[in-house]
């Protein structure tokens, strides 16, 4: 996952028009946190578990969702469902990068 996260550093200093490993250099001897959360598939609303709205504190986020999905996302002023693709990744740039 470490080399995964630094070879996406890579890429967002390419779109971002600066030096391929400058951000990789910044990030390559730091420390990761894992978190792993699951949430079995719950049909009461109002006991389901989850974490609440949030921003990811970190610089990035690799998440892999599994079928019960709940991942959602907010843009354009409104929440909207991310649908799991298990052959899928979902990046997101944390509060530290930005």
């Amino acid at each position: 996952m470490k080399e995964l996260s630094l070879t996406i550093m890579e890429l967002l200093a390419i779109s971002l028009g600066i030096d391929r490993s400058h951000y990789r250099r910044f990030f390559e001897d730091g420390d990761s946190i894992m978190r792993c959360n699951y949430y079995p598939p719950c049909n009461s609303s109002s006991v389901t578990l989850g974490t609440g709205p949030h921003s990811d504190p970190t610089s990035l986020t690799i998440l892999h969702q599994d079928q019960v999905g709940g991942l959602e996302v907010f843009a354009d002023n409104k929440w909207m469902a991310v649908r799991p693709r298990h052959e899928a990744l979902v990046i997101n740039i944390g509060d530290t990068f930005m």
